[in-house]
Order: C-alpha cells, then sequence, then structure tokens
C-alpha cells in the first residue's frame, strides 16, 4: 500500500448507511443497514444505566485501519423520537499514507426528538499518517446530538517519526441548509514537535466533544462539563458555548490515550446525565 510508486489507483468509495426507527413499544432499532467492507456492525444492544429504549451498536473495520487513499463514507440517520448510542469496538489506526491522505466522511442526520450520540473511539496517528476527518449534522427541531472526534499519537517499535497531517471539518446545519456552526482543526506532526506552550506542549492526544441541540440550557451545561472535567490533570480544556443556540463544544488536549479516553467518558457522562438524568457507565472495549 506505501510502496513508493508513480501513480496510485482511485480508489472507490465505500459506504456504510445505518438508519433507525421507534417501534410501538417505544424501543428504538435499526430499521435499515447497507455496510459494506470495511465496516462491520454488531447486533443491537440493550445497555445497563441507558435511557430505556435506547438502542446501542458497534461499528467495527475488519481492515485494520485507514490506509493511503481509503475514502470511508458512513451515514447515520435517527428517526423521530428516536434514541441512539453508536461507537466503535476499538480505536481506529490511521496507518503511514506515503502518497495519498485517506478521507473519512461522516454524515449525521438527527429528525425531530431524536437522541444521537456518536461516539467512536480515538484515532490512532502512526508516523506518516495523512487524515482527513470530515463530519456533517443535520439538525431537526428538539433533536439532540453527542460527537467527538479524537485523535492520539504513536509509534510502533522499530518505527520513527511524526504524524503527516491531521484535518477536521464539522458542520452543524438545520434541514434547509442554513448553517448554524463549524468548527476546523489542521494540524501538522511539525506542529506538535514544536510543542509550544499554550499550544501543545508536551501532550499527545486531542478530542473534541459537543452535545449539539437548540434550546439547551447551556450555562448550566457548561458549568457542569468544566466541574466534571477539571479531575483531568495535565492537560488544556476549554468549554464554550456554540454559536446560533446550537449547543456546547468541549476541547480537551491530554498528556496521553488513557487521559483521554478518561475524559471523554468525563463528557459523555455528564452530558448524558444533564439530558437524561442517567449516567452511563464505562463501557469495556
Amino acid at each position: 500500500m506505501n510502496a513508493h510508486q508513480t501513480l496510485l489507483p482511485v480508489q472507490a468509495k465505500t459506504t456504510a448507511h445505518i438508519a433507525f426507527s421507534k417501534a410501538p413499544s417505544g424501543a428504538s432499532y435499526v430499521s435499515r443497514q447497507e455496510v459494506g467492507y470495511p465496516f462491520h456492525l454488531g447486533r443491537t444492544l440493550k445497555l445497563p444505566q441507558d435511557p430505556p429504549g435506547m438502542a446501542a451498536i458497534y461499528l467495527q473495520s475488519c481492515s485494520g485501519g485507514l490506509f493511503a487513499g481509503e475514502a470511508l463514507h458512513l451515514q447515520l440517520h435517527a428517526g423521530p423520537h428516536t434514541q441512539v448510542h453508536v461507537s466503535t469496538g476499538a480505536a481506529t489506526v490511521a496507518h503511514s499514507m506515503l502518497e495519498q491522505p485517506a478521507r473519512q466522511t461522516v454524515i449525521l442526520t438527527a429528525e425531530t426528538g431524536a437522541l444521537l450520540e456518536y461516539l467512536p473511539m480515538a484515532t490512532i496517528l502512526f508516523p506518516q499518517a495523512r487524515l482527513h476527518s470530515v463530519v456533517n449534522v443535520t439538525l431537526h427541531p428538539n433533536a439532540r446530538v453527542m460527537l467527538c472526534d479524537a485523535f492520539c499519537l504513536h509509534v510502533p517499535q522499530g518505527s520513527a517519526g511524526l504524524p503527516g497531517s491531521y484535518r477536521a471539518d464539522l458542520h452543524i446545519q438545520c434541514p434547509d441548509g442554513k448553517l448554524l456552526a463549524g468548527d476546523r482543526r489542521a494540524l501538522t506532526g511539525e506542529d506538535l514537535q514544536r510543542r509550544l506552550p499554550g499550544v501543545s506542549a508536551e501532550l499527545q492526544a486531542l478530542a473534541t466533544f459537543m452535545l449539539v441541540g437548540q434550546g439547551l440550557p447551556v450555562e448550566d451545561l457548561k458549568r457542569a462539563l468544566r466541574d466534571a472535567l477539571c479531575i483531568v490533570s495535565e492537560s488544556y480544556l476549554g468549554v464554550s458555548a456554540l454559536p446560533n443556540d446550537c449547543g456546547v463544544s468541549v476541547r480537551i488536549m491530554p498528556a496521553d490515550a488513557v487521559a483521554l479516553r478518561n475524559a471523554l467518558h468525563l463528557a459523555w457522562a455528564c452530558a448524558r446525565q444533564q439530558l437524561t438524568g442517567i449516567a452511563p457507565r464505562a463501557r469495556r472495549k
């Protein structure tokens, strides 16, 4: 995959489309699934300390990670008044990419009254990895979306070097296409190598967590998230309101992958508690 070549063949876009509906009983369920390689969808789970009727699913990769030139496309559609939790069974490895970057696009649609949680585990960037992550959210009235985008660094034994680049674009819009909020990040390995105080210092992981929805008690949420995350030591942390009354955003840069996972669980548990009154327990993966 990473042998030097003058030209790489164009790879077809790989798509997974998963939709959820609400049954007459009130339970949410997978009503549509079109899942192609390398995606694998596990069965729907009902987990302790989830809101009644919530459907939890885990996506896995059969390929061993993200490779040069790949273009993965995931669509998640939460129907009216559904409650959905989507995560991954493990972290995703972005392998070295000498010829072309990889691109991963996620489309999230939450219809009226839906709660959609898209909380994958972090992406692990190997040396020379070049990844562009795109997340587009369509938010209907009274819908709520939780999402995160996170990465950490790792140098396998016998390897050396820094990640090539990591770019993330996130857009939140109304059903009519009006942009409510946007977030962009672009980092290179050289940026991290500089270890500038106030920028990255010695820290080796970065995450964005958002609770998206209109009409939320934003000030209370900001206060609760700051209180929950204050126990994360040796980290940079910021909690802020999103524009156009569409929720709150958390940016956290912890010391390593373990601290990153703990911080994301704290943010998720706090947001879930504020929304539903039920805090989730830590998931074993």
